[in-house]
């Protein structure tokens, strides 16, 4: 009797098909998958695969993370958990060496967020100086950034809130931080590149819109290839931007129905609420929040959303502090913002901040985290393989 034994058939997956199946899992399965063979390895730790996985996970709001920076520790908040009641955030095994301001006294932590990487600026109140690191903390990965050689001394220049952000023309992502050297010269822009890692300098003309601008303060907001800064032209509230790809400012509208000068009934007096606007994203667009009113005891917050131009989106009650807007959940019913207040300690004072969560349907507002830190920073990023 002759028994036929079944010939062996060999089955290969077409590789764009290996490619398009591993784009869409988590960055930590990638990370082990690495050691599955040479071919996988050379293919998730290319430059293609990442700019392709994260344009995946950017459109899939399970990819986003909050994380969060206090005195003692640092937290990760997954997107499902930022939505519910109580959260606790879990503990991010944190080592940068090589950092000297990390874990030092009298230095205050400033974080920026683009592409799944978070932009790390220490700063020493006293010196006056500033550390910077770019990390990714899906992979763990970080690089620090260099000094700036071309800088003078920082006790003759005025540094303002630093930007981080992605350079679609040259595929770069950068920093940039703008300042001004005493006593009443023009001001400069210092840009750090990823890809060459160095630094340049660029002198802003006498009258372009950022000379025209007071100090830009608040925290900074990166939007499709643009950073922007809240800041005040003439007294009154302004919004300018830094197009990363022209390395250029401009200025952008403000919402022509927003009242930013306030009368005082009881003294005939108007006041501006300048201090009292913050800006952030609501999902892919950029978003202003806004204290208005027609009095000082009849302030309401007022959230408007730029598309092909200013729409409305919601009016919160006012709850005695500006709320920066961070990302909006899947049916876009609640938005996570954070909350800021300032406490005074004899003539200085400190920021102080937490996530609260406004539901757009109920008008409810609810505090994220549970016992936070009341110092705290905290940026959104969406897993990527960017910097491994």
């Amino acid at each position: 009797m002759r028994i036929c034994k079944a010939r062996r058939q060999s089955f290969t997956i077409p590789n764009d098909l290996v490619e398009d199946i591993l784009s869409r899992l988590p960055v930590k399965s990638l990370m082990r998958f690495k050691c599955v063979s040479k071919a996988w390895h050379t293919l998730i730790s290319s430059c293609r695969f990442a700019k392709s996985h994260f344009q995946r996970a950017s459109q899939n709001p399970s990819c986003m993370n909050v994380i969060v920076f206090t005195d003692n520790c640092v937290l990760s908040l997954g997107y499902e958990a930022l939505f519910q009641t109580c959260v606790h955030g879990q503990p991010v095994d944190v080592d940068f060496q090589g950092f000297p301001l990390w874990g030092e006294e009298y230095v205050e932590t400033n974080l920026a967020s683009c592409n799944g990487l978070v932009c790390i600026e220490l700063y020493n109140r006293r010196k006056r100086t500033s550390e910077y690191l770019v990390w990714n903390p899906s992979t763990k990965s970080y690089k620090n950034i260099p000094r700036p050689t071309s800088t003078p001394d920082s006790m003759s220049c005025w540094f303002y809130r630093f930007g981080f952000g992605y350079d679609y023309s040259t595929d770069d992502h950068k920093i940039v931080r703008p300042f001004q050297i005493f006593p009443f010269d023009m001001k400069r822009i210092e840009i750090f590149s990823l890809k060459t890692f160095t630094w340049k300098t660029i002198l802003v003309d006498v009258d372009n819109i950022y000379n025209c601008s007071l100090p830009l303060i608040p925290k900074t907001t990166y939007c499709n290839g643009a950073i922007y800064w809240s800041a005040r032209k003439y007294g009154k509230p302004s919004i300018v931007y830094f197009d990363l790809a022209e390395e250029i400012f401009h200025e952008l509208p403000w919402p022509e129905s927003v009242l930013y000068c306030i009368r005082d009934r009881s003294s005939g007096k108007c006041f501006y609420t300048t201090g009292l606007w913050e800006l952030g994203t609501f999902g892919e667009h950029l978003c202003l929040s806004v204290c208005t009113g027609e009095s000082r005891k009849n302030l309401c917050i007022q959230l408007w959303v730029m598309k092909e131009s200013w729409t409305r989106l919601a009016t919160i009650p006012y709850l005695g502090t500006c709320l920066r807007p961070m990302c909006v959940s899947k049916n876009g019913e609640k938005v996570l913002m954070r909350e800021t207040q300032v406490k005074y300690v004899g003539i200085t004072g400190e920021w102080y901040y937490k996530l609260v969560e406004w539901n757009l349907t109920d008008h409810t507002c609810t505090s994220i985290l549970c016992d936070p830190n009341p110092r705290m920073e905290a940026a959104t990023y969406v897993e990527s393989l960017y910097l491994q």
